[in-house]
């Protein structure tokens, strides 16, 4: 399934996803991507129309097949939210204290600029600001008259088609389907996707919604839960625990908070996402500079590194390389920063993190037991990695989610083992014949470990598997195996 020794070569234990788009879509644009450090290829599916997304599809298909690199599809459904109507220029400037008006219905009007879907009036109350476009305008609703709101511009840009409207600190109200999610998630269904991102999530009630209808038509998606509202990280739990991975979404995050919160905020969803044992991915601005610069700013290599070591499992480029000047260029940036920052997290502070809070349920869970055991017996004998059988890729995932220092080698006889740990922390995964007995798979794991020249003679793996065989989820056995 995969050529070993190339992606040994390439593997980078902090995941990068990258947006694609028309900078990038093109197949050899996706190969340099790949051969840079893309473990994911996410798909906005708020931009664009079905057509042009299933050519990025198979292109990134035929990347991934052309290579031998199994890529991962993220795509992001856009979520209720409002947006701008379409304007008869495109676009208009408005300046500071200027009056505009927006009208909420569904009755279209050349004179004043709507609002889509009907509905916002109902949401918000006089003296709520509005923010367009993430923020770049700012206005004072000064009365609200039916279906019709009375803004005053205090902070005066450019106000485009479809932009985002958002009222901060009232969130949407508008049911989760809306027609353009709706239409989105029916893509999803329809078409080859591996990870669903789901926009403007507010509580579980939102997650289990798309589940059911994913479940409805016999997909196996994983669910990305983006933070971005602060109703989310009210409910940030139990929201990361329906979910299988969750995102730091920063743009949308920066709007409805005050922008001063974002860091601390950041720090705190990554530090529970760790705590639960759930992927965490880091979004949006990371390297924003290089959407049209060949070099990322200081501040901006500073806020990639922290975001490391503060423990995202991923971290995600956007219009850097969707819209860039310089997408291959991003990622080996993204990458080059990644691999030093790995060099300074504190593995011992994170394992401990996750395990005190598998402790506080007094649940008597030998496979986390056996998990954090393997991570910790590797960095005490100081061994040079951990090999992990697993059979879904949930034994190395949990491994994994105890962050040791050392790398974490996942075997699966099963192809979607490689989609489940895409964006696990420091696991790479090969394909492994399935063996009968534990003594073979020990051999097996130490021949493989030879061959590859992942560890020398004398020096020490730690290998991790459940019994009995073939039994998904089952971790109950460590071997320290020294090579011969």
């Amino acid at each position: 399934m995969v050529d070993n020794k190339s992606k040994l070569k390439n593997f980078s234990r902090t995941r990068i996803i990258c947006t694609i788009g028309p900078s990038s879509y093109d197949i050899q644009t996706l190969k340099q991507l790949i051969e840079a450090g893309m473990s994911v290829a996410r798909i906005n599916l708020s931009h664009g129309d079905s057509s042009e997304h299933k050519l990025i599809i198979n292109n990134i298909r035929n990347a991934s097949k052309e290579l031998n690199r199994p890529i991962p599809i993220l795509a992001d459904l856009p979520g209720p939210k409002y947006r701008v109507g379409d304007l008869e220029t495109d676009q208009f400037i408005c300046k500071n204290n200027q009056r505009i008006f927006f009208d909420c219905s569904d009755n279209l009007n050349k004179e004043i600029i709507n609002i889509w879907p009907s509905g916002l009036h109902k949401d918000i109350k006089k003296g709520a600001t509005l923010l367009i476009d993430d923020g770049a305008v700012e206005l004072d609703v000064i009365t609200i008259n039916k279906t019709l709101i009375e803004t005053k511009v205090k902070l005066g840009g450019k106000i485009s088609s479809n932009k985002a409207v958002v009222a901060r600190g009232f969130p949407s109200m508008l049911g989760y389907f809306t027609d353009e999610t709706t239409e989105a998630l029916d893509f999803v269904l329809s078409n080859d996707i591996d990870f669903v991102g789901l926009s403007y999530i507010r509580n579980i009630d939102d997650i289990k919604k798309v589940k059911r209808k994913i479940e409805s038509k016999n997909k196996s998606i994983k669910i990305i839960s983006k933070i971005e509202l602060k109703t989310a990280v009210d409910n940030l739990k139990s929201i990361i625990d329906e979910s299988d991975a969750v995102m730091v979404a920063r743009g949308d995050l920066g709007v409805h908070l005050p922008i001063s919160e974002i860091p601390s905020t950041q720090k705190f969803i990554i530090k529970v996402a760790n705590s639960m044992g759930k992927e965490v991915i880091t979004a949006t601005q990371m390297l924003e500079s290089m959407t049209e610069n060949p070099q990322p700013t200081r501040a901006e290599v500073t806020d990639v590194h922290n975001a490391v070591i503060d423990g995202s499992d991923a971290i995600m480029l956007s219009g850097e390389t969707s819209i860039g000047k310089f997408p291959v260029r991003s990622v080996e940036f993204m990458k080059e920063i990644a691999e030093i920052a790995e060099k300074n997290i504190n593995n011992n502070s994170l394992r401990k993190l996750r395990f005190d809070h598998v402790t506080a349920s007094n649940a008597q869970n030998i496979d986390e037991f056996i998990a954090h055991g393997a991570a910790d017996i590797a960095e005490q004998l100081n061994a040079k990695l951990i090999v992990a059988f697993t059979e879904s890729g949930s034994t190395a995932a949990r491994v994994a989610s105890y962050k040791p220092s050392k790398p974490v080698i996942a075997l699966s006889p099963d192809p979607k083992a490689h989609i489940s740990l895409s964006l696990r922390w420091g696991v790479y995964t090969i394909k492994a014949k399935n063996l009968s007995n534990i003594e073979e798979m020990f051999q097996f794991a130490e021949d493989m470990v030879s061959n590859e020249k992942l560890a020398k003679k004398g020096e020490t793996i730690i290998v991790v598997a459940g019994l009995p065989i073939g039994f998904k989820g089952n971790t109950n056995l460590i071997r320290v195996i020294t090579i011969k």
